[in-house]
């Protein structure tokens, strides 16, 4: 070839070359002012990745994130809220400029430059910027909380059992501490969600008037009149069903005997007077040793001055429904009128020698237990004259009182009881302090029916109300 057609080859190869390379050049920056209309890749407006988005399709993309529900919790349950219940709304505009100047942020040419050698353009995260209304967002948690919210619920008497059903937890929406955890899932592009704060309450502790419903339900069929008194020892809260009305002293009455015997004593028991309290306050329950304490009280052969000295000794205490008129199994020479007593809406016909009411031997047990915890009132009505040790004393005589029924029968094998029960033809009767393993607790009951009350009536019936208080004191899961 000659060297005038070498050259002509040479022009035509570069002519091409020019025109490839434009195309190229071409092709390229077109697809470089393609990429220039869109967010550079990475670039994160309020936490959504809008990087390769036009300003449109970012603009959606941000609005579909942010307008999506939020999943409320309370307690495990799913309550949906849509944002635009508290006006949510989002700072569009601005956000969008911001990410177009990003983008626009390189000169045209640098930015073709770096596109062509695949550097990519740093981008800076761009912060939210939207706004909703805390008071409609108060609005909506006070609607929660009037629908789910509930008040903690006292234990529930189950006639059936003679126990308790448990009481019930409530729940109680802390509005003030779950608004910020709302606000948060609001402007979360992903953890949409927010687990509210409902505060637990207790059950409710139980009041004695529960018990006192269960006992009268129990209690409703007992064609004569039943006289119960509670004390819880803790609190001192009491619990009255007929406690005021009079009843035959029974061998109750000895209690207040047992007691006077310790305050008049100024010195330690003598084994006989240890046996004489003993088998006064046992099963025994000797009227013959109860007459002898009366003589010990009054110092002299004189059971008359004894019992006058009991009565007067429980009228000083507060209790004046209850007297011992005349030693045990002795003609009635006198007898007294009490408030009890004197009540025309209803009797027991009460032996007019030795009478009580619940009330006043369950605050009597209360004064006693108090006593053998070195106070209460027993203590403060006759100072110096009575110790604890002498009521711990007395307190451990009646624990060894075991008969098997009444209230021992109601509790639990083993429970701990110093008590006194008693019972005549017409009426019977225990009464006693209860050591459980939740709360002690004084229980007396009585039930009166005219001319003769069969054991096998009483018997189970002052048993279930033992058992009915018991299960009050220590509730189980039913």
């Amino acid at each position: 070839m000659s060297r005038r057609g070498a050259t002509a080859w040479v022009e035509l190869g570069a002519i091409i070359l020019i025109v490839v390379g434009a195309a190229v050049l071409a092709i390229q920056l077109n697809s470089y002012s393609n990429f220039r209309e869109r967010f550079p890749a990475g670039l994160t407006v309020g936490g959504v990745d809008v990087g390769g988005s036009t300003e449109e399709e970012g603009s959606r993309q941000i609005g579909a994130v942010y307008s999506s529900g939020v999943d409320l919790y309370y307690q495990g349950e799913h309550i949906p809220l849509n944002p635009a219940d508290v006006e949510f709304t989002i700072d569009l505009d601005t956000l969008l400029q911001r990410a177009i100047e990003q983008r626009n942020a390189q000169s045209f040419w640098a930015g073709f430059w770096d596109f062509m050698w695949d550097r990519p353009v740093e981008a800076t995260p761009i912060d939210l910027q939207a706004s909703f209304s805390e008071r409609r967002l108060q609005a909506i948690l006070a609607t929660i909380a009037a629908a789910r919210d509930t008040p903690p619920q006292p234990p529930v008497p189950v006639p059936a059992t003679l126990g308790f059903q448990p009481g019930e937890l409530g729940y109680q929406l802390d509005i003030e501490a779950s608004q910020p955890l709302i606000g948060t899932a609001l402007l979360s592009p992903t953890d949409r969600q927010a687990t509210l704060v409902v505060n637990q309450s207790p059950p409710l502790a139980p009041e004695l008037d529960i018990l006192g419903r269960l006992i009268e339900t129990r209690l409703s069929d007992f064609d004569g009149i039943y006289s119960i008194f509670v004390i819880d020892l803790e609190s001192g809260e009491t619990l009255g069903i007929n406690h005021d009305v009079a009843f035959s002293g029974l061998s109750i009455i000895k209690i207040p005997i047992v007691m006077e015997t310790f305050r008049t004593l100024d010195r330690p028991l003598t084994i006989e007077e240890t046996k004489l309290i003993t088998e006064t306050l046992g099963e025994e329950s000797g009227n013959f040793t109860a007459n002898l304490l009366l003589d010990v009280i009054a110092g002299e052969d004189n059971g008359m001055l004894g019992a006058e000295k009991v009565t007067q000794s429980m009228w000083r205490l507060g209790l004046g429904n209850t007297f011992i008129a005349v030693p045990f199994e002795e003609d009635l020479v006198r007898t007294y009128a009490t408030e009890a007593n004197q009540r025309t809406d209803v009797t027991t016909n009460p032996d007019p020698k030795i009478q009580i009411t619940a009330e006043d031997m369950g605050l009597l047990l209360e004064m006693i237990y108090q006593c053998a915890a070195g106070g209460g009132a027993f203590m403060a009505a006759y100072p110096g004259e009575i110790t604890s040790e002498e009521c711990q004393l007395m307190l451990e005589i009646m624990n060894q009182n075991r008969i098997g029924s009444l209230i021992e029968a109601g509790m639990p094998e083993g429970t701990s009881l110093a008590h006194k029960h008693g019972w005549a033809a017409e009426a019977h009767g225990d009464a006693g302090i209860v050591f459980s393993p939740s709360g002690d607790y004084v229980l007396v009951e009585l039930l009166y029916s005219p001319g003769w009350l069969e054991w096998a009536i009483s018997s189970p019936l002052l048993a279930d109300v033992s058992r009915a208080t018991y299960n009050y004191f220590n509730p189980v899961s039913e």
